[in-house]
């Protein structure tokens, strides 16, 4: 008989612990299923990183994900190739299911790792990967952490299935029972709920053989080989005692199902034992043993089954326990060490998914602007800078709005001034508002828009009008920022007050240049109609004077940016998007460049390939190099970029006798005259008559200066170029440790 299916007699169920898209389309899963008694399957973050980053199995569902969305990251791609693996496997699966009245026939799917300290991004995680997958016989897998015990007793309680990972002593044992337990008494009907406690065994005699061995006694080495079985046969007796006691009787007259001990890491990691070590002595009744295929084929060659093995020798085990703690080695702590350890290693392994996938997505599609560094002696610097961050995890911990990466003392502009990241994305449901307002002025023939604001309410603006300037029967827009006399009687010469629209932007409603301007043109307005307010529109935060006093001047309209979002980060909010809608700017275009941005800057984007990042490093290494004057060279129509970017470094950086000197506007000089203070930043647009500035970066690199190169295909790639100078400029702020915020 085969043994894998010998194991069945005894109550113990064989699962798979593998997954390809090689292994579903060939048919051998459903062959091991049929002919091997497979009952389930388990994954998790370094299966899939083989299986991706080890075959072209998935390039053809790669292409078609980007050909379907061209914004698609790293991570949801991930999610669609795991997701759809994880549903061919429960399909094939699912006979086994129905057959067993759910008690197999699943697979599982893992949740982030860098979400294994996370309660609450755990339980989110996981109802939404469940719906996700949308089968019955999927279960969810969530680490034994401190934090994830309470993420389980809360999914048990949800009625979701659940498969507990990274367990490696009694006491994560009885901490995931107590959590199954009590989430099942919270749960509605717990009937339909099911739950395997993974408890790792081969890494226990992996850690506690190295303590063994480095004591050299003969007594050690006797132990050396018999730790994870016997952790493991005391564990199963643990099981029974709580699942077949007086405690769990309520629960098992309601339908509740005992929550299976599954032994995980039963492939043999030394090779002096034998490959099926974890399998033959760990049989038992309620048991699932998730197999490599390696070791599930080893069995089916040699294995032996004799009887219900875990029960065997329960003394001897209880006894090798004892002599391990008699020789000073901590079990638990050897435990706790191991459970960090996975976790580490889990998220390496997600990690280095999300760099294999971002690489095989470049090589599909380009989506952003290209990028060119010319760094020369910077070179490995900067490389050395991006290796840092990635073992930070700064791009997660970035989009995670963690102040930490900036300071380790709280500080209250660091918490509310990240806003930024999600607007690409969040302001695309603003679009309908701003277009019927711009259309609105557009068909009431108003000639001007005049912006009165300073500094980041009205850079954006200004950049806009310049670069697209007013389309069709727009109104064209005047950026009024200064408050000199002379300055302001030439606007109101160039405007005819009634056919002229009043943006008063200020974030904060109290700038006194920004009032000054305002009470200047209000009172001009006033003595020419009665109704002043119409030709005026508040641009402001909720809850400011600006807003108050516009609804009590009957104001046209107020349009409140988000809080969180500081002045000079604000580009894509009202404060440039309704300026830029004004005049007739493609709003969805931009934002949906800014959308490529923000995606190949994503949170599961490796630091290497996240082109704000790399921008981040190449300008921040460049400035502790002493190379910290930026110089922008750019195509003609790209001129106005600069000064935006300009006030955003300048602003951001400036601060605690550090920061970048930003040089906007300089005509170029003979490349010779420079000093070697210099990085330089060309802003190439196709299309553009850029020969003489060719020339000259040409020349430029001649002399080892270092640059950067940024390829625009189009105006609406601004879109793009706001969103990667903010995450350069944030990243600049932690690397030089001062707040960019």
């Amino acid at each position: 008989m085969n043994p894998l299916k010998e194991l069945l007699s005894h109550g113990q169920s064989i699962w798979l612990d593998y997954i390809s898209r090689q292994l579903l389309r060939s048919g051998e899963l459903k062959r091991l299923v049929e002919e091997d008694g497979v009952r389930g399957v388990t994954s998790n973050p370094t299966i899939f990183d083989k299986a991706i980053g080890g075959s072209t199995d998935y390039d053809e569902t790669l292409r078609q994900a980007l050909a379907q969305n061209p914004n698609c990251g790293p991570g949801e791609l991930y999610e669609r190739l795991a997701i759809e693996d994880i549903q061919a496997a429960a399909d094939i699966l699912r006979s086994v299911y129905e057959d067993t009245e759910g008690g197999d026939g699943y697979v599982s799917l893992e949740v982030s790792p860098h979400l294994a300290h996370d309660t609450d991004g755990t339980i989110k995680e996981a109802h939404r990967l469940r719906e996700a997958v949308d089968r019955p016989n999927v279960m969810i897998k969530v680490p034994a952490t401190r934090e994830g015990i309470p993420a389980i007793e809360k999914l048990i309680a949800d009625g979701v299935n659940v498969n507990i990972t990274l367990m490696f002593s009694m006491a994560h044992y009885e901490a995931v029972a107590r959590a199954y337990i009590q989430g099942l008494q919270r749960c509605a009907d717990p009937r339909g709920v099911a739950s395997v406690a993974s408890f790792f065994v081969s890494r226990v005699d992996t850690m506690a053989d190295r303590a063994l061995e480095s004591l050299g006694t003969e007594p050690a080495k006797v132990l050396m080989g018999k730790i994870a079985v016997a952790n493991s046969k005391l564990v199963y007796q643990r099981f029974l005692d709580v699942f077949h006691g007086e405690g769990f009787a309520a629960l098992r007259q309601r339908g509740a199902r005992v929550q299976r001990p599954l032994w995980a890491s039963t492939g043999t990691k030394n090779p002096a034992y034998s490959d099926v070590l974890y399998v033959e002595n760990l049989i038992g009744a309620e048991t699932v043993n998730t197999l490599p295929l390696e070791t599930l084929n080893a069995f089916r060659d040699h294995g032996r089954v004799s009887g219900e093995t875990v029960r065997d020798s329960l003394d001897e085990a209880a006894a090798a326990l004892e002599r391990l703690r008699a020789l000073g080695i901590d079990l638990n702590a050897i435990a706790e060490q191991l459970q960090k350890d996975g976790v580490a290693a889990f998220a390496a392994s997600f990690d280095s998914l999300m760099e294999t996938l971002a690489k095989k997505r470049k090589s599909v599609v380009v989506q952003v602007n290209p990028q060119n560094l010319n760094l020369g002696r910077l070179h490995n610097r900067v490389r050395r800078r991006l290796q840092d961050w990635q073992a930070q995890a700064f791009g997660r911990r970035l989009w995670e709005k963690d102040a930490t990466l900036w300071s380790d003392k709280p500080v209250p502009e660091l918490a509310d001034r990240l806003g930024w990241l999600e607007l690409p994305q969040a302001m695309d449901t603003e679009i309908p508002t701003l277009q019927a307002f711009a259309d609105q002025i557009r068909n009431e023939r108003m000639r001007h828009v005049a912006l009165l604001g300073m500094g980041g309410s009205s850079l954006a603006p200004e950049v806009f009008q310049q670069t697209f300037g007013n389309r069709s029967g727009y109104p064209a827009l005047i950026v009024v920022d200064s408050t000199h006399p002379r300055a302001v009687k030439s606007v109101e010469r160039r405007i005819d007050l009634e056919k002229t629209l009043f943006l008063v932007s200020s974030k904060s409603g109290t700038t006194i240049e920004t009032s000054s301007l305002f009470y200047f043109f209000w009172d001009r307005l006033k003595g020419a109609k009665a109704n002043p307010g119409e030709n005026f529109v508040a641009i402001t935060d909720a809850g400011t004077p600006l807003e108050k006093m516009a609804r009590e001047r009957g104001f046209r309209a107020v349009f409140n940016a988000p809080p969180d979002v500081g002045g000079r980060y604000s580009a894509l909010t009202v404060f440039g998007l309704l300026p830029a809608a004004l005049i007739g700017v493609d709003l969805a275009a931009l934002l949906e460049r800014g959308r490529r941005m923000a995606e190949t800057c994503g949170p599961a984007v490796p630091a290497q390939e996240n082109p704000g990042l790399v921008l981040g490093a190449a300008l921040a290494e460049s400035a502790r190099a002493k190379r910290d004057k930026v110089t922008f060279i750019c195509s003609p129509s790209l001129a106005a970029f600069p000064s935006w970017v300009e006030q955003l470094i300048a602003e951001s950086t400036g601060k605690e006798r550090k920061g970048i000197v930003p040089v906007a506007g300089e005509q170029p000089a003979n490349p010779d005259d420079y000093s070697a203070d210099r990085l330089f930043v060309y802003l190439r647009r196709e299309g553009d008559d850029n020969d003489a500035l060719d020339r000259h970066i040409a020349a430029v690199e001649s002399q080892n200066h270092p640059t950067i190169r940024i390829d625009l295909a189009d105006r609406a790639d601004l879109g793009q170029e706001f969103f990667r100078w903010e995450v350069a400029v944030a990243a600049v702020g932690a690397a030089l440790e001062i707040n960019p915020f």
